[in-house]
């Protein structure tokens, strides 16, 4: 179920609006990764206002009960995830992917960390 929320959430994130001619591939996977890393690090660190940074003006989050539409509603959706001392999962990208283009990447983890808590705890994700 994470991973499927990570891919979705990357896919939105504004890593790169402007094509890039003769884009090195790998070179932005790891700009990808290395994004992907600091917004994980957003909820590791408790901070909200970084992880909104992150969000795409158009993000679209599904949820369980929903579709939250735009960045303010996406980030109002997960701020009860940033409230309290701990962090209800954390996340490390496995594998990533960007576009031959360079305009879009997305990044994939296979192997969640602390699932059973993330499934206990996170009501926002994407039904299976």
């Amino acid at each position: 179920m994470m991973k499927r929320v990570l891919s979705i959430v990357m896919a939105l994130l504004a890593v790169s609006a402007a094509p890039r001619a003769q884009a090195d591939v790998a070179t932005l996977a790891n700009q990808v990764r290395e994004a992907e890393r600091a917004f994980a690090k957003t909820m590791a660190d408790r901070d909200h206002n970084a992880f909104a940074s992150f969000l795409a003006d158009e993000a679209v989050f599904f949820s369980e009960t929903g579709v939250l539409r735009g960045k303010a509603a996406v980030a109002s959706g997960w701020k009860r995830l940033y409230d309290g001392p701990g962090a209800p999962f954390s996340w490390d990208p496995d594998r990533v992917e960007v576009l031959d283009s360079g305009r879009a990447g997305a990044e994939q983890r296979t192997r969640p960390r602390s699932a059973r808590e993330a499934c206990r705890n996170v009501q926002l994700g994407v039904a299976s």
